[in-house]
């Protein structure tokens, strides 16, 4: 039986392909591929090697171990992701993932998707549409703190830059919609849930921006 953490890590990550979204990857791959992706993702060593099991998978991504299967198959052809069977130190037979992750040294290429999200159980609570949804609005948001040379140091910039808890998205529901493949008339259900899960926020100004959470403030 998979136990959650207790204390969540929010150092970990793994680099989310903005060409993942670009390309429309992520919007053709269905809701049970979406779910398990990220956990796969963020389970991978420095070698784009990850070893979950089915189980890990089922308790991480909110689904279950058939669900699981089904997601994991239907990755196949998906860019960088293979997997195989091998043959564990019990003598059972395991998969192992394999992910190319795109090169670190192409800026802007990628956004970090903490595995904070995954350990504190909030990915699991997510609904499909909302899963689906939430790396389509970190593919759009921006960091909302344009840097003057005249006022600020390139480090200080840097250092604040780093230190973002989240970013702002203003996108067109249309445009959501289609870059995460889903209905564009299920996304203000899905950006409900991403509230209800600490994911999302209203900036507050009325002009249609919403704060997309990179870390969190709470967890489950």
């Amino acid at each position: 039986m998979f136990h959650f953490p207790g204390e969540v890590d929010w150092t970990r990550f793994f680099r989310f392909d903005k060409r993942w979204i670009e390309n429309m990857n992520w919007a053709r791959i269905s809701p049970a591929a979406k779910a398990v992706l990220p956990v796969i993702a963020c389970h991978c060593n420095k070698r784009g090697e990850s070893f979950p099991g089915e189980e890990t998978i089922a308790a991480l991504s909110g689904r279950t171990p058939k669900t699981v299967r089904q997601g994991i198959r239907e990755l196949d052809g998906f860019p960088g992701f293979t997997w195989e069977h091998y043959l564990t130190r019990r003598g059972k037979r395991g998969k192992r993932f394999q992910i190319e992750f795109a090169p670190t040294n192409e800026k802007g290429r990628t956004f970090f998707f903490h595995r904070g999200i995954i350990d504190g159980g909030i990915w699991r609570e997510l609904k499909p549409t909302a899963q689906a949804i939430y790396p389509a609005m970190r593919y759009f948001a921006r960091y909302d703190d344009d840097y003057d040379e005249n006022e600020d140091p390139p480090s200080e910039f840097e250092e604040r830059y780093a230190a973002r808890s989240w970013e702002l998205c203003s996108a067109e529901v249309g445009q959501l919609a289609k870059y995460a493949g889903v209905n564009r008339h299920t996304v203000s259900e899905a950006m409900q849930n991403l509230q209800k899960n600490f994911l999302l926020e209203a900036n507050g100004n009325g002009g249609g921006e919403w704060r997309v959470y990179i870390i969190p403030a709470k967890h489950w």
